[in-house]
């Protein structure tokens, strides 16, 4: 693969993570009219583990899945591929990034502290 190549498929993988994360987003965050992206994650409080370390969990199950792939040369669920794998992780840290920034942002709010750069908001 030429660097051209990987960037190539850089620039497909995120549209496509893009679209996997709007489509689950809803099924996981309790519907349409859902407004908390986060609320499956944060639901790990109940017992008592932080939703980033609760998302982390679900990283660990894509990464067995994937050096399952890596020794035994297939998956034995036929829906999910080892590329569905590596694109749900993607997505993982993308949320785990937003996760992180939401609660400082949260405890900048309550501390009456303002960051140099804000949140960057999306309308789509």
């Amino acid at each position: 693969m030429t660097s051209k190549e990987l960037l190539a498929l850089h620039d497909s993988t995120c549209i496509e993570c893009k679209q996997i994360m709007q489509t689950k987003n809803s099924d996981y965050t309790g519907g349409k009219n859902a407004t908390d992206p986060f609320a499956n994650f944060k639901s790990s409080t109940v017992l008592g583990v932080h939703p980033v370390l609760g998302l982390l969990m679900r990283v660990l199950d894509k990464i067995q899945r994937i050096r399952s792939f890596v020794n035994d040369s297939e998956l034995q669920v036929p829906n999910e591929s080892v590329e569905d794998a590596f694109n749900d992780i993607i997505n993982y840290m993308i949320l785990g990034k937003g996760l992180l920034m939401e609660e400082r942002a949260n405890v900048a709010d309550e501390q009456g502290v303002q960051f140099l750069e804000p949140i960057p908001r999306y309308d789509d």
